[in-house]
């Protein structure tokens, strides 16, 4: 009987010791959408693993608090409407095409801020990527943007 309870009160007190630790563990700072909005520019980007040419990133990306609009070369643009779902981690995004060269599409992806970068990941046509990283394998495209001064 004295085992048993001796059993007990180490289970008991290594619970409480794991939960302390819990407690006190760094936790991933609140994704404040908020801070989205504004103009970013470009500091790297990769679509399916291969790197992006600086040209090609050239052009402020513009947040709202529901719409995105990205450069696409020239004049045009794509105008994508967004929906985050602070709670998941990482933080995700849907978008969808509203306007530009092509007029429907829809991407899932994920989203962090990091001071005053951005990293967006979004898979263009497939599902939504686990990780900040475009491989071949994966298809994901990664972009990250800095905030415009």
């Amino acid at each position: 009987m004295l085992k048993a309870i001796s059993a007990i009160a180490l289970l008991v007190s290594t619970v409480w010791a794991y939960a302390d630790d819990k407690k006190d563990a760094p936790q991933p700072a609140k994704f404040d959408a908020a801070k989205l909005v504004g103009d970013w520019t470009y500091v790297s980007g990769m679509k399916a693993g291969e790197k992006v040419e600086k040209d090609r990133l050239e052009g402020k990306v513009v947040f709202t608090k529901d719409r995105i609009t990205i450069p696409a070369g020239g004049d045009m643009k794509f105008v994508m409407a967004y929906k985050l779902d602070t709670k998941a981690n990482p933080v995700t995004i849907d978008m969808e095409i509203k306007e530009g060269p092509v007029n429907e599409g829809k991407a899932k992806g994920i989203i962090a801020m990091e001071g005053d970068q951005l990293k967006l990941c979004y898979h263009p046509m497939g599902d939504r990527p686990k990780k900040f990283e475009s491989t071949k394998d994966n298809g994901a495209f990664y972009f990250v943007l800095k905030k415009a001064k």
